[in-house]
């Protein structure tokens, strides 16, 4: 049996819920509100699956997530609203989401979803993913245009590459079989050409 609690403000889409819900034999309310004012109630409530919507009053549901794994690591975090912008779904995500489904998801897709994220699988909308793998594309492309106004050679580039992916000294100089004072020379030049001076300044160039 699945321990499920909703937190939702919409009293038609509660009502919705608790109809989908109860409809599943594996499937158990232990908690529902529309807030998250009551937090002690709700993680004496032992959840196995916590449903938020974002768009709450007092604490959204950002700031829910992130109280209710703190509390009750072991829950998971479904998130199901009607935001599709890039900056709740990541900020989801830090928080603790496991899962990120839109309200308009078939009822199926939810109550696969939950399920899911009960076994330790992460889900996410299909309209979500495609907005995560546009984000990411597109940040990509800016870093390599702003990568390419530097004049970095093809070495340097790939050096600065590891760099940011947070890689060694030794396994970069490994990995391009090069020996560590080569290596120290390509960095230098790779700082001048960026103006930088440190690691901690490409860390936090290219974030």
């Amino acid at each position: 049996m699945i321990r499920v609690a909703i937190i939702e403000d919409n009293a038609s889409y509660m009502k919705a819920m608790q109809v989908l819900l109860g409809s599943c034999p594996n499937l158990l309310i232990v908690y529902t509100a529309e807030s998250l004012k009551d937090i002690t109630t709700l993680i004496h409530s032992g959840p196995d699956i916590a449903i938020l919507d974002i768009d709450l009053p007092g604490k959204n549901g950002i700031e829910g997530a992130r109280i209710i794994k703190d509390s009750l690591p072991e829950t998971g975090i479904f998130m199901l609203t009607v935001f599709e912008d890039e900056d709740k779904i990541f900020n989801s995500i830090k928080s603790g989401a496991d899962g990120y489904l839109l309200k308009k998801d078939s009822p199926e897709k939810i109550i696969d979803a939950i399920e899911a994220v009960y076994r330790g699988e992460s889900v996410i909308s299909g309209i979500v993913a495609r907005k995560m793998l546009d984000y990411f594309n597109g940040k990509e492309a800016a870093r390599q245009k702003e990568l390419s106004s530097y004049n970095l050679t093809k070495r340097e580039k790939e050096i600065l590459q590891m760099l940011i992916g947070g890689k060694s000294y030794k396994q970069i100089a490994d990995e391009c079989s090069i020996s560590i004072q080569t290596l120290f020379s390509h960095t230098k030049n790779i700082y001048n050409k960026l103006n930088i001076h440190s690691r901690a300044e490409i860390a936090a160039k290219f974030k």
